[in-house]
Parts: C-alpha cells; sequence; structure tokens
C-alpha cells in the first residue's frame, strides 16, 4: 500500500466528521521533507502546528501562510537540548531517517544539538485547549512522546492519534525499525492507548499486496496485539480515534486506490481475464 498518501486521503476526509466544528489544533511531529500532513490540516481549516528540527524551504514556505505554525524543535521526554542524529539511507544521507536514538536504523554518527519540547510543554507553550489529531513519525522516538498522554488532562487527549511503526526490513527479520527494543515500544505504544480509551483503528502497510486493516483495540487481548502485524508488513502508520468510529465500508472505499499490486500478479490477473 502508498502508505502517505492513503493514511492522508483518510485524515481529509475524517477529520471534519471527529471536529466538525475545528475546535481543536492538529499537530505535524516529524514532518520530514515531503508528505506535509501539516498543510493538509491547514487546508482543512484546523490550527495546524508543525514540528520539525530540520525544517527544508518548502515547509518554511508553507508556514508562511495562515492556520500554520512551524516549529522547528523536537517533541520529546526533556525539556532542553538533544542530540539529532542525522538521518541516512541507502548510504545516503536523509533528514527523514534522523533520529534522537542513537541505535534507530537510519541514524548516522553525524549528530547536531537541537531544542526539545515535552508534550505538556508543547501544551503551554502554544495555549493548546483541545488536541483534534496527533500525527507522529520521529523515526523510533514515538513511545517517548505517546507515554506522556497518560499525564496530561484528559481533556486534552488527541481525538485521532497516527504513528508509525517497523521500516528498514520486513517484521519476519527482526532488524532495524522491528529490533526487538523498537518493535516492543510499538506494542507499549498500544497497550498505553488501549488504556487510555482509544478504540476503532485502522493499519496501513507498506507490503505490495497489503490491505488496510481494521480492528478495535478495546477488543483486543494485550497479549495479542502484536498479531497485528503480519510476517510481511514492511513499515507503515496505525491510526487510532477516541470517541468516533468511521462508517463500515468508509475506509475502504478511500483506501483501495492506493493499494500496490504485485506487478507479477498484475499481469496474470490480466492475462486470464482475457
Amino acid at each position: 500500500m502508498r502508505v502517505e498518501p492513503c493514511c492522508q486521503a483518510l485524515l481529509a476526509q475524517l477529520l471534519p466528521e471527529v471536529d466538525p466544528q475545528r475546535q481543536g489544533v492538529c499537530i505535524d511531529v516529524g514532518v520530514g521533507t515531503f508528505a506535509f500532513y501539516c498543510q493538509i490540516f491547514a487546508e482543512l481549516n484546523f490550527k495546524s502546528l508543525a514540528i520539525e528540527p530540520l525544517p527544508v524551504k518548502a515547509l518554511k514556505k508553507l508556514a508562511e501562510k495562515p492556520n500554520l505554525t512551524l516549529l522547528p524543535v523536537c517533541l520529546s521526554d526533556q525539556n532542553g537540548e538533544q542530540t539529532l542524529y542525522v538521518g541516512k539511507f541507502a548510504g545516503i544521507f536523509n533528514s527523514n531517517f534522523s533520529s534522537l536514538s542513537p541505535q534507530w536504523f537510519g541514524a548516522s554518527s553525524q549528530a547536531r544539538k537541537v531544542k526539545t519540547l515535552t508534550l505538556q510543554s508543547l501544551i503551554d507553550q502554544e495555549k493548546i485547549g483541545q488536541i483534534t489529531c496527533l500525527k507522529l513519525d520521529i523515526e523510533g522516538w514515538e513511545w517517548a512522546v505517546i507515554k506522556q498522554l497518560e499525564n496530561i488532562e484528559s481533556y486534552l487527549l488527541p481525538a485521532v492519534v497516527m504513528f508509525e511503526y517497523g521500516g528498514g526490513v520486513n517484521r519476519g527479520q527482526n532488524q532495524k525499525g522491528w529490533a526487538p527494543e523498537f518493535f516492543e515500544n510499538t506494542l507499549n505504544i498500544l497497550k498505553s492507548l488501549k488504556t487510555l480509551g482509544y478504540g476503532s483503528g485502522v493499519l496501513l502497510d507498506f507490503a505490495p499486496d497489503s490491505q488496510e486493516i481494521s480492528f478495535d483495540l478495546r477488543q483486543l487481548q494485550t497479549s495479542d496485539l502484536d498479531k497485528l502485524f503480519p510476517p510481511q508488513s514492511v513499515y507503515g502508520n496505525i491510526i487510532l480515534f477516541r470517541d468516533y468510529q468511521p462508517k463500515a465500508n468508509q475506509l475502504s472505499q478511500i483506501c483501495e486506490s492506493f493499494y500496490r499490486v504485485n506487478i507479477l500478479e498484475r499481469l496474470v490477473n490480466t492475462l486470464v481475464s482475457r
């Protein structure tokens, strides 16, 4: 599945249903260089916060528009400064893989000091009274932020949480984004969000033959959370809703145009149909 455009299409349609009056803020944590969720939030007329320590020119340009505020910081579990390890993938520096974790597979030895804020400090600084969507793509550091949700006021819990998991290889190899320490943190995220009352969810993975996996987190046993991820999983996003449930066929109608069909399989199906 083409993960990012599918997630963007889902949020573009569902967030106005979750918060039709646009009362909450949408926070894009780890904006990166190309999939600008913060832009979509702003275009939907939400107040949009872009959290990105290494903003590219295109993002800085977007921040000149109304409704979108760029904060060149990292969201973390401490205030002050931390070391950001600049991303590197396939031998090429790529800031999309930058991480506060030196163990992250995409982190290089090139480091720089960056300003960091806790979630509560961000809320206080920006005078946030309600959060409609919290999107996290911070290369293995998602758990450090999401566990802070347990300590904020319940009315500030995001209506929608989206976070990235995996990366680098498929799950069956137990390496890189699927290394035990990172996969355990992914499961910790799900356990925490389950405790906080999040229910309806959808998992979208990059694997070529994958389709969306819809689930109700409240109905899953904690010991079975790892079963959400098939062995062929590569990387993807999970979107969870706290007090909202998409219509039964709504997710599949949005997602089907983003499926990545195996080229050989497509050729075979075409020949058979003739």
